[in-house]
């Protein structure tokens, strides 16, 4: 059945690093927004779990997710499950405000977004980052149908620069298959270090990716790695995408490597 009227979400994040270890401090859900209890992971981090009520993005919904990472924090989101896009006429609408602050770390890693019959859908991320602060990020878009378009577009800024604006604009026709974007960023990265995270990832592309997903590897202008993914299968390739940028985010953390040296 579907909605005469948008439905609303919103969900406020806020965490803190206690000097031991990551602490969510602010927990807000309203409307059909809902997210899990902060579960600990081994190095200090917490991970968050998110969704929503409902069956989907039904046409003219509105959802906002607004997130803070305190110096020194590391937190990991992660969604509950593949998130449908439905119905037809209006347009549904996701939006990401995400700030980290010095030394915060952030691993945003979605379930799959399914266009189905009719569906147009917007999603737009803003992320500002602090001095050293960092931000990885997986998403996929899978096609069900006849789907009438998905926009996504990701801004990352340091103070006032936009360092990082992708932009993709789907119809059927472009969205034949499955697409996935993955980012890894770090605010001051030197650009041999770049250059060794961007050689880790060609090395681990080669390794691990099917014959059937092509991928297409690159560097923004903030440093880091940019990989996009095209093929049938979206675990498939949200799974290469996310191991990829979790092996990017532990090379980066190794305290033994110089920047200069790498």
């Amino acid at each position: 059945m579907i909605r005469a009227s948008g439905a609303t979400g919103r969900l406020r994040l806020a965490a803190s690093h206690d000097g031991v270890r990551t602490v969510v401090d602010t927990l807000r859900q309203d409307g059909l927004c809902r997210c899990s209890r902060p579960f600990a992971e081994p190095n200090g981090a917490a991970r968050l779990v998110t969704s929503q009520l409902g069956p989907g993005y039904v046409r003219d919904d509105r959802f906002t997710l607004d997130v803070a990472v305190g110096a020194g924090a590391e937190l990991i989101l992660e969604t509950q499950s593949a998130t449908r896009a439905l119905g037809r006429g209006g347009v549904s609408e996701a939006r990401t405000h995400i700030a980290l602050a010095r030394d915060a770390k952030l691993f945003v890693a979605s379930e799959p977004l399914v266009a189905y019959d009719g569906a147009a859908h917007r999603a737009r991320t803003d992320v500002t980052l602090a001095a050293d602060a960092s931000f990885a990020w997986v998403d996929c878009i899978a096609p069900h149908g006849a789907f009438e378009r998905v926009t996504t577009t990701l801004r990352v800024a340091i103070g006032d620069r936009i360092v990082l604006h992708d932009a993709l604009r789907l119809t059927p026709a472009r969205l034949r298959s499955v697409i996935g974007s993955a980012y890894y960023v770090r605010a001051a990265m030197s650009a041999a270090r770049s250059a060794a995270l961007l050689a880790v990832a060609d090395g681990l592309a080669a390794e691990l990716a099917p014959a059937d997903i092509e991928l297409g590897i690159g560097t923004p202008a903030i440093g880091g790695v940019t990989v996009r993914a095209r093929g049938p299968d979206a675990r498939a390739i949200r799974s290469l995408l996310r191991h990829v940028i979790q092996r990017l985010r532990a090379y980066d953390a190794r305290p033994d490597l110089d920047d200069v040296n790498v």
